[in-house]
């Protein structure tokens, strides 16, 4: 099967039985290919990875996988993703305390254990019910981004402060 052919087969069942659906069997397909091909004590683990109970190897979900997941207007869909994106290489809520801060702010039950992915559906799920503004505004103003860099900052004080001191007479 040609590339193409691939696509308008994904597209036609896409049409018929909707996204999620094609998608969520597409994983169960993908889960169950991995387990065959490549048995758990050759997978070698890796620190994305949990084991459950089973003895079987459980992928950690990431922002940008539980986004995708989610059913969102197109407005919300491109914001709530360049969100999981900054979540992901840690320039939104970089630390569990930048994300218990925002717990605070918005009156979310904080996730109990103290983990970045374990609150990736938790803090998704309300951003997901937040107005496309509110969130744009978040990603604009750079909020719960962790600690401003203050070098910067720093600078324009030491210039403001020697140009203010070069102007006054002794």
């Amino acid at each position: 099967m040609t590339q193409a052919e691939l696509k308008d087969t994904l597209r036609t069942m896409v049409m018929e039985y909707g996204f999620e659906q094609v998608n969520k069997s597409l994983m169960e397909v993908q889960t169950s290919t991995y387990r065959i091909q490549r048995p758990i004590a050759d997978t070698g683990g890796s620190d994305r990875d949990t084991v459950n109970k089973a003895g079987k190897r459980k992928r950690k979900v990431t922002a940008s996988q539980h986004v995708a997941k989610m059913e969102l207007s197109l407005a919300k869909e491109k914001l709530v993703i360049e969100l999981a994106e900054r979540f992901e290489s840690k320039t939104f809520l970089p630390t569990f305390g930048d994300i218990s801060n925002f717990c605070q702010t918005y009156a979310i039950d904080e996730p109990a254990s103290k983990s970045r992915a374990n609150a990736i559906p938790r803090v998704f799920k309300f951003i997901a019910s937040m107005e496309a503004d509110d969130i744009r505004r978040i990603i604009d103003d750079g909020l719960f981004s962790g600690p401003s860099r203050l070098g910067p900052i720093a600078d324009a004080i030491r210039r403001n402060g020697r140009a203010a001191t070069a102007i006054q007479p002794r």
